[in-house]
């Protein structure tokens, strides 16, 4: 798996007000700090992976809200690779993620 990704907006980004556009943003794996955050989000699993997706980005949260579909599911695939996931029912410790 590669360190970093860089995600490379199809329809580039500006905020309200803002006067900065957002091209692409550049994802790297994320810390625990970052992960454990993200979890503690309320809401569905868009909300905590948005989240994610601007702490590992340095992004605003706004800017990651407005993310293309496909934008969005290219983030949350790369970032996928450094989560946890746990035992599915009736998986063997052969197929269980270590801790």
């Amino acid at each position: 798996m590669d360190d970093e990704k860089i995600i490379r907006f199809k329809n580039p980004i500006t905020l309200k007000g803002d006067s900065v556009t957002y091209e692409s943003i550049t994802l790297r794996e994320p810390t625990v700090d970052e992960l454990d955050r993200s979890a503690q989000i309320e809401g569905s699993v868009y909300a905590a992976n948005a989240a994610l997706i601007s702490f590992v980005a340095g992004v605003p949260l706004p800017v990651v809200r407005k993310m293309g579909k496909t934008d969005y599911e290219e983030a949350t695939a790369f970032l996928s690779g450094f989560t946890w996931q746990p035992p599915q029912p009736g998986a063997t410790s052969e197929t269980a993620a270590q801790t």
